[in-house]
């Protein structure tokens, strides 16, 4: 890890596109890179789904991002 912080199923931050909120490692990209980060973290990988899960109670319908 790129900083001395324990990866979280709760974000830290989603104020920087260049590293995951979850664990702050540095991504290779910001789109695929999260993406890809996410399925070698299995803790960063709960979290977002974790995430995704109270988004998807928020939001009525589908969400496309």
């Amino acid at each position: 890890m790129s900083q001395e912080v324990q990866p979280s199923v709760i974000a830290y931050t989603w104020d920087d596109p260049t590293r995951c909120p979850f664990c702050l490692d540095e991504l290779e990209s910001e789109g695929e890179g999260f993406m890809d980060h996410l399925e070698e973290s299995p803790i960063c990988q709960q979290g977002f789904g974790m995430w995704r899960d109270a988004v998807a109670d928020d939001v009525r319908g589908e969400w496309s991002g």
